[in-house]
Formats: structure tokens, sequence, C-alpha cells
């Protein structure tokens, strides 16, 4: 039977950011890499309040003429 290799966090991240580099270019890797950044705060909280007066016939309202424009 073979034994499990365990890699740690470091070689798993290195090792990782080597195969998107190879896939998408140093640019393309870093660019993917900034959509999955920690961000601050609350972020559902903030949402609820943002959204707390908002209705879904207004964001009917509000989507319905950019979808429409789009086909």
């Amino acid at each position: 039977m073979k034994r499990a290799h365990y890699k740690t966090p470091e070689q798993i991240v290195a090792e990782g950011f080597a195969v998107l580099v190879k896939g998408l270019g140093p640019g393309g890797a870093l660019e993917f890499l900034h959509q999955y950044e920690t961000g601050q705060g609350d972020y559902t909280k903030e949402r609820r309040h943002l959204l707390r007066n908002v209705t879904l016939a207004d964001l009917k309202k509000r989507l319905l003429p950019a979808t429409r424009r789009r086909f």
C-alpha cells in the first residue's frame, strides 16, 4: 500500500501558484488571486443595511430595462 505524502500549507500555496502561473501566465495568476482577496468588515450586515428598503419590485424595475437592451 502506498504511503500518504502530506504537504505543508506553504508547499501547497507554492505549488498552486506555480500551476496558476503556468496556466494563466504571471498577470493572469495575479488577476485570479485578486478575485479572492480577504476583505474587511461584515459583508452580510452591510448588504442587509444597504438593501433594507429595496423590494423585489424595485429590483425588477431597475433590471428589466437593462436586460431588454442586451437582447
